[in-house]
């Protein structure tokens, strides 16, 4: 028996202007200032752990993905089921949109930045041009990505009715090890909405920035999580609009499924599903992935984290603050500092910073950071830094009224300043300059400052 669903399109043409949000990654595209979800589910810091890997495939099950920049090199052979052949292109641009929410190019000033940077699309058109379809076609489809290997699978579709051929379609995919991902609908009503009230598939509402409920968003307790139910997307022609609905909600679930399913070691679809549930927030259910990626297994991770110094000067002196950027899949747990081969501090939030009383010490001294992921993972980072904390070595050379001053110092030196009567008279960028002295000078001093910001006072002798 063939039955008729319609694909949700409601708002997926309608121009909104949203909020920019500031982001710990903030990538360049021109579209992330409409993207308010990305920090609102702290996408963003999920991103300086990891932005997806092309091992992960998302299978958008939809009108079809038509080729854009933006999908450049990451968008699969499909399947096209609604007219029976290969060609999956979009007819209708609803599939399209759900795809570079899903996983457009980041970071290279094009368009928008999907929420998995480097997951690959599997398009399989299973609507028509005008946004219809038939459960058989659906079904088929999700057999058709499962078997192609598909990690998460988005459906910005749904109908009212159960089906049986839904639910076995589903359990297939399932049992191939993917995640199915469905919109909840848009009626704004408690009533079952499927493939997504089926319960092993992650059903899929839509909020406001607030976290508040769209009022056309499904609800009840078949629906599992929100997200955000309005996004900039980007259709056939690559041009930016707002795209709502529960249809726009889904394919950012998926996104955040696919930088879960990037990790190592690969979670499993159930895993990511868990993952997603319980990171949700209380009580509008919106998913937070830099949570749920805290929460996905370790045991088996065997990758490094990774680290990095913050600006250091090649020549420091007194106390310094080094600061440090760690991060790893599964977590960092700590970072540390040593300096000579001593612990000078543990940090086990990021940002990550040290303070380092250099002195007394003038001498090249080696700096190591120690990050460990939750799993106990180890990455070693070295530079040297040469401390130099004591002034320069000057030498005075008096003859008639001139005063010769000669400084020398490992880290060069910067000025002479000559002080007469406690005054500063004159001063010289470099090392060695014969001063003019006064006739009426009592005192006369002669500082040297070197390139670390250290001085050293010479007095100088009025007699002869």
């Amino acid at each position: 028996m063939r039955k008729l669903v319609a694909g949700l399109i409601v708002g997926a043409s309608m121009m909104v202007a949203a909020p920019a949000q500031a982001a710990p990654v903030r990538p360049n595209d021109p579209g992330l200032s409409g993207q308010w979800g990305i920090a609102q589910t702290r996408v963003d810091e999920a991103w300086s752990t990891t932005r997806g890997s092309s091992r992960v495939i998302v299978a958008v099950l939809d009108t079809g993905v038509s080729p854009l920049p933006d999908l450049a090199g990451r968008l699969l052979p499909g399947r096209d089921f609604a007219n029976h052949d290969n060609d999956a292109a979009d007819d209708n641009g609803h599939g399209t949109m759900a795809a570079t929410v899903i996983a457009a190019s980041a970071d290279n000033r094009t368009g928008i930045a999907g929420v998995c940077w480097f997951c690959r699309i599997l398009p399989v058109k299973v609507l028509n041009a005008k946004g219809g379809g038939s459960y058989t076609d659906i079904a088929l489809g999700l057999r058709y990505a499962a078997d192609r290997g598909a990690s998460v699978i988005s459906l910005s579709l749904g109908g009212s009715e159960d089906s049986a051929m839904l639910r076995d379609a589903v359990a297939y995919a399932e049992g191939k090890g993917a995640l199915v991902v469905a919109a909840a609908g848009n009626r704004g009503v408690t009533a079952p909405h499927f493939p997504a009230a089926f319960p092993s598939v992650l059903a899929v509402g839509g909020v406001t920035p607030t976290g508040t409920r769209y009022a056309w968003s499904n609800y009840g307790g078949w629906v599992d999580v929100t997200a955000p139910g309005c996004n900039p997307a980007q259709g056939p022609s690559g041009t930016v609009g707002q795209y709502c609905g529960t249809s726009s909600a889904t394919p950012f679930v998926a996104g955040a499924a696919g930088l879960l399913a990037s990790t190592d070691p690969a979670p499993s679809g159930a895993a990511v599903r868990s993952a997603l549930l319980a990171s949700r927030a209380i009580p509008s259910g919106r998913i937070d992935v830099a949570a749920a990626l805290r929460s996905l297994p370790y045991d088996g991770d065997v990758l490094r984290p990774s680290a990095a110094f913050g600006a250091v000067r090649a020549v420091v002196r007194g106390r310094v603050t080094i600061t440090a950027a760690a991060s790893d899949q599964h977590g960092v747990s700590r970072v540390q500092l040593y300096a000579g081969g001593r612990l000078i501090g543990t940090d086990t939030t990021a940002p990550y910073s040290f303070t380092w009383q250099s002195a007394p010490i003038s001498a090249t001294v080696a700096l190591e950071l120690r990050a460990y992921d939750r799993h106990g993972n180890r990455t070693v980072v070295r530079r040297t830094v040469r401390a130099d904390n004591a002034g320069p070595v000057v030498r005075l050379a008096k003859a008639g009224r001139t005063m010769t001053a000669r400084a020398t110092d490992p880290s060069g030196v910067a000025r002479l300043e000559l002080v007469v009567n406690g005054r500063v008279t004159a001063r010289h960028a470099g090392a060695t300059r014969r001063f003019a002295v006064p006739a009426r000078a009592r005192s006369v001093q002669v500082r040297a400052y070197d390139r670390a910001g250290n001085v050293r006072v010479a007095t100088g002798k009025l007699g002869g």
